[in-house]
């Protein structure tokens, strides 16, 4: 695995862990923050917070990614990759 793995597993619910994986996963699907966010619907300042850190990652947000995109909430808040999609667990 490659993109910063420590900062997906040990630092799990950390604020600025949450949002790099956010970040990563919407790089590894291509998508702008806007686009991401608008197919999880959210808007995307609100989306913003969240992988800019600002915020901590709401459950409400968290179980819209999760829906759109079949990111478990393991992987959000503690970095677990087994349940990922493997598209996007290939490419961390």
């Amino acid at each position: 695995m490659g993109y910063n793995y420590l900062m997906f597993i040990e630092q799990e619910d950390n604020i600025d862990a949450v949002a790099a994986r956010l970040k990563r996963v919407r790089e590894v699907l291509g998508l702008g923050k806007k686009e991401f966010a608008e197919k999880a619907d959210m808007s995307e300042q609100a989306y913003g917070s969240f992988e800019n850190a600002k915020r901590e990652l709401s459950l409400q947000a968290a179980k819209k990614i999760r829906k759109t995109y079949g990111l478990s909430l393991e992987f959000l808040y503690f970095g677990n990759t087994d349940d990922i999609p493997t598209r996007i667990s290939k490419s961390l």
